[in-house]
């Protein structure tokens, strides 16, 4: 069955207190630092063969074993890094989205419906390609190896399966909160 999505004139409520307009404020902040942090985090992981060594490597259980960081491999590793970098940072713009509204004390619940979908959707994108992107990864700090050096590293991790949990669980809500807002516009047409 199909729920129509709600229009962004539809219901809406009038936040009231304070207290939800100062915490989506800090999280806006929160939010918008974490985008720039991680993507400077990245950028310096991969900046210098040490850092790459130190940390990627040793994510992907490489620590041990000869990696060829030259400046091509370390550019490469960087360009796959984004792949999953690019997912994280739209459903961290449907975050912010949806915080910058509570920040200004207007809630339309037919926009946050949507934008809970496409966090979900964002997660789920997040939680699929991170073994494929790691084993990328392992392929191409190992590519300069002699052969029989070279590694494919397949990992999966409690951490993606989470991930996707919580992307099933916000697309539910999605769906709850889209289907509140078609109520709530019935409702509110009856009077």
């Amino acid at each position: 069955m199909s729920i129509p999505d709600v229009a962004a004139d539809g219901p809406s409520t009038r936040l009231r207190g304070p207290s939800p307009r100062r915490t989506a404020r800090g999280m806006c902040l929160l939010v918008a630092f974490g985008a720039v942090a991680t993507q400077g985090l990245l950028a310096w992981a991969w900046i210098s063969s040490d850092h790459a060594s130190a940390l990627v490597a040793a994510r992907l259980g490489l620590a041990d074993v000869s990696l060829s960081l030259d400046g091509w491999s370390r550019g490469l590793g960087l360009a796959v890094s984004m792949i999953p970098l690019a997912v994280l940072f739209r459903a961290l713009r449907q975050v912010y989205q949806i915080c910058d509204d509570i920040r200004e004390g207007s809630v339309f619940w037919g926009l946050f419906a949507p934008r809970l979908r496409r966090i979900a959707w964002a997660m789920l994108a997040l939680a699929a390609p991170r073994p494929l992107t790691d084993t990328a990864l392992s392929v191409i700090l190992t590519a300069g190896n002699p052969p029989g050096e070279r590694h494919l590293v397949l990992a999966f991790s409690t951490d993606d399966t989470m991930i996707a949990i919580l992307g099933g669980l916000i697309f539910v809500l999605g769906l709850v909160m889209r289907e509140a807002a078609l109520i709530a516009q019935e409702n509110q047409q009856i009077i």
